[in-house]
């Protein structure tokens, strides 16, 4: 039995096949590795600095970016998993999610149009800003799309995270990717979260370029990159209540939220947990033709008969789930017809948030058993 106090070491070896360099940089680089018990895809990032002068800060740095990462959790921030330092080297890994698409500027929408990926970064920034985090390094290769076009962001090798009355950050000045400061950073050289919505403000006016004037949330940008912060948005919660306000013209009737409500339950109940990760489905055509084969596999019936059915329409990622038949085929056929029948428009809101349900299901990691220390 352990004793509490004890000290364990979990010395297990992990086997990593080495794929590809996926970047370089003045403090390391990283590698894609697979994992050879799992055969996921991760992101290890290396530190080792090429400036022999700054060695010791910079590694105090990347420390600092492991036990920010550590703490925080949420569906638009990239995820770590491990992190291995050899201090007496001046050298250390950090394990993290693969994301496996491209920079916010290389992005071409498919799924999702602007607005979703605007709300979803928000989204992200305000999840920092309310853990009092910093990521002072705001610019396109740190904002990534993934296959699925949701938004990552990544890299917080110069975050901070700020502690007791800190409301700023002083201590780094980067080379940010815009012609002029924000005031309070240019005259005073404070930076804080003030700041961090002029600089995610002034990426999207770069990036949207000639869409800007009739982007639907072009009003809110102009508010974020306003130089004087009493003329610019106090916060990214502020800024997100006027998303959702935008967002609450598309209307629905209450027989509409109705059918939403009923199916979302059902599905969301059957799911136990996901395995690994959640990848959702996001095409609408492709959710509509696969309920449409489950409908018609299941039209002699009154229950599904195979609950993975209806689980696999939105997800591909493994997962754990309730196998008792009782969920009315009619449930299924409602939500199929009123999905059919409703916008383009509609069918992101309606299919967004079943996302939101099934992105709160908890994700459970497989490990392999052998070896554990205890």
């Amino acid at each position: 039995m352990v004793k509490p106090g004890t000290l364990v070491e979990f010395n297990t070896e992990k086997q990593f096949i080495h794929v590809k360099t996926l970047g370089q940089g003045g403090t390391g680089d990283t590698h894609l590795f697979k994992d050879v018990t799992t055969d996921m895809f991760f992101a290890f990032k290396k530190y080792s600095p090429k400036d022999p002068n700054s060695i010791d800060e910079n590694y105090i740095r990347f420390v600092d970016e492991i036990k920010i990462l550590f703490t925080i959790s949420h569906p638009n921030i990239v995820r770590v998993y491990n992190y291995y330092l050899y201090p007496e080297h001046k050298l250390g890994y950090l394990q993290m999610e693969y994301i496996d698409g491209v920079s916010i500027a290389d992005f071409e929408p498919v799924w999702k149009d602007w607005s979703e990926i605007f709300t979803e970064t928000i989204a992200a920034f305000e999840y920092l800003e309310f853990n009092n985090i910093l990521h002072r390094d705001i610019r396109p290769a740190n904002i990534m799309i993934d296959k699925q076009e949701n938004v990552k962001v990544i890299d917080f090798g110069f975050g901070k995270k700020l502690v007791g009355s800190d409301k700023d950050g002083r201590s780094v000045l980067l080379n940010w990717p815009v012609t002029q400061l924000p005031n309070e950073t240019d005259i005073e050289g404070i930076y804080n979260h003030q700041s961090e919505i002029y600089f995610v403000g002034k990426l999207f006016s770069r990036i949207l370029g000639d869409e800007l004037p009739n982007f639907k949330f072009k009003y809110i940008i102009d508010k974020m990159i306003q130089l004087d912060p009493r003329d610019r948005y106090s916060n990214f919660q502020d800024i997100s209540v006027d998303i959702s306000q935008g967002v609450l013209a598309i209307n629905f009737t209450d027989e509409e939220k109705s059918l939403y409500q009923d199916f979302a339950e059902v599905l969301s109940n059957y799911i136990v947990s996901h395995t690994n990760k959640y990848v959702p489905i996001k095409d609408p055509n492709t959710i509509i033709t696969l309920l449409s084969t489950l409908i018609r596999n299941s039209s002699l019936e009154d229950y599904i008969q195979d609950n993975t059915q209806l689980i696999s329409c939105f997800i591909t990622n493994p997962y754990r789930y309730r196998n008792i038949k009782d969920i009315p085929l009619s449930i299924v056929v409602d939500f199929y017809q009123f999905l059919q029948r409703i916008g383009s428009d509609k069918q992101k809101v309606v299919l967004d948030n079943i996302d939101v349900r099934l992105a709160s299901i908890k994700i459970i990691m497989e490990i392999n058993d052998d070896d554990l220390p205890f």
